[in-house]
């Protein structure tokens, strides 16, 4: 069954279209993977699916009886309310089906007439089914399963969502969505905010899940892992490709050497018929010149390969430093509770390390400390010779809001 139904969709934001004619189904169970470079229309593709937004031309259809869940990625929240509040609230119909059952249950239990009691006994079996198709008669342990997933500690269930960090509210809207149990979910950048063991419990959900979805996402792993068909937004079109992210690439290489072939044949096939009409346009062979002049036009262009190119990015080559970049030395930081205690370690010239942990351990913190924004407990930092340290922090208070873009990303020194 197709469940939605893509044809045409045309989106401006300026002179150019962002979305010029995009078209693809979705059937029941799919599991797409929607690809494209940054500023493609993802997430503005996906809007238009959610009825978020609407597009200037085309038609989005989806079947009368399919559900569409859509993961926003700023997430809005009625205040007062507790995280467990906010979870419960999504399976009200769960909810409602199931204390009809036991209306409809209590109803039989009393019932004389045949006629009524055949009509009572065949809606109760219906009220049945569904809750256990949705596993209905463990809400709290479908919560509860979720918000362990995502990463929610339990002492956390209880508490007021407008005390939670930006990470967690974009968690809580993804169990929201979870829970919902949408026939089609629209997932944007899902694993955002999600530590490794979060994210390793989302991809197992979504491989088990008998939903279809959408999903956008830059973790390569993630993709592979639950994509089963790829669709590459570019150029304002989607091209359908089968398989997850490594079988796109896969069949990405081998379209486009087809592609770019079939396209220099026509090219040099175009020049070599314009060369002739240049040379015999006004001599002898004037005729067989006019001919080719009219083959030309008939000729139908060949678009270029669909290529998407990577912006051309690269470190100038650094200084020599000390040997010993980075020296800790017994560094501790506590709030509440211990984030770190007694950390030592040296990161010398030329190696890369990654910083693991679940969040809220205080990976950030140590950043900071790092980096003299936040003052540490006990211990000592010291930067080796001729360091000089860069950071991208995941709130980007480094960047002005009300800054161009050129302006944001050229050197200081540089004018």
């Amino acid at each position: 069954m197709i469940v939605l139904s893509v044809h045409a969709v045309v989106k401006h934001f300026g002179p150019e279209p962002v979305l010029d004619g995009v078209t693809f189904d979705v059937q029941a169970g799919d599991r797409c993977v929607l690809l494209g470079p940054n500023g493609s229309g993802k997430t503005t593709l996906l809007k238009i699916l959610a009825a978020e937004i609407e597009a200037d031309a085309g038609t989005v259809n989806s079947h009368p009886q399919v559900q569409i869940g859509y993961l926003q990625q700023h997430p809005q929240f009625a205040s007062g309310q507790t995280v467990w509040e906010i979870a419960e609230e999504t399976l009200g119909d769960l909810k409602r089906l199931a204390q009809e059952a036991e209306t409809t249950a209590s109803q039989l239990s009393l019932c004389d007439d045949d006629s009524t009691r055949k009509q009572l006994s065949e809606r109760y079996d219906s009220l049945q089914q569904q809750i256990q198709q949705r596993d209905g008669y463990r809400l709290d342990y479908k919560i509860q399963r979720v918000l362990d997933g995502l990463g929610f500690d339990r002492s956390t269930y209880q508490q007021p969502v407008e005390q939670l960090s930006g990470g967690q509210r974009n968690r809580l809207m993804l169990a929201q969505l979870l829970l919902a149990e949408p026939d089609l979910m629209l997932l944007d950048e899902p694993s955002n905010h999600l530590d490794l063991e979060a994210t390793e419990w989302l991809e197992n959900y979504l491989q088990q899940s008998r939903q279809a979805f959408i999903i956008v996402s830059h973790d390569r792993y993630l993709l592979d892992r639950v994509g089963q068909r790829t669709l590459e937004l570019c150029h304002g079109t989607v091209e359908t490709y089968s398989g997850n992210y490594s079988a796109y690439q896969r069949q990405k290489k081998d379209r486009l050497l087809v592609q770019q072939r079939t396209y220099d044949r026509q090219q040099a096939e175009i020049a070599k018929l314009e060369d002739f009409v240049r040379r015999h346009h006004h001599g002898q062979k004037h005729a067989q010149a006019e001919d080719r002049r009219k083959k030309l036009e008939r000729i139908e262009p060949v678009a270029p390969p669909r290529e998407i190119q990577s912006p051309t990015m690269f470190f100038p080559k650094a200084a020599r430093s000390g040997d010993i970049a980075l020296r800790i030395e017994h560094l501790s930081k506590a709030y509440d509770q211990p984030l770190f205690e007694d950390l030592t370690f040296d990161v010398l010239r030329g190696e890369k390390w990654g910083v693991l942990g679940p969040n809220g351990c205080g990976k950030t913190t140590l950043l900071r400390c790092l980096l003299g924004e936040c003052k540490a407990d006990n211990g000592g930092i010291v930067t080796g010779t001729g360091i000089q340290v860069g950071y991208f922090d995941q709130k980007l208070d480094c960047l002005s809001p009300e800054e161009l873009v050129v302006d944001a990303v050229r050197p200081e020194h540089k004018e």
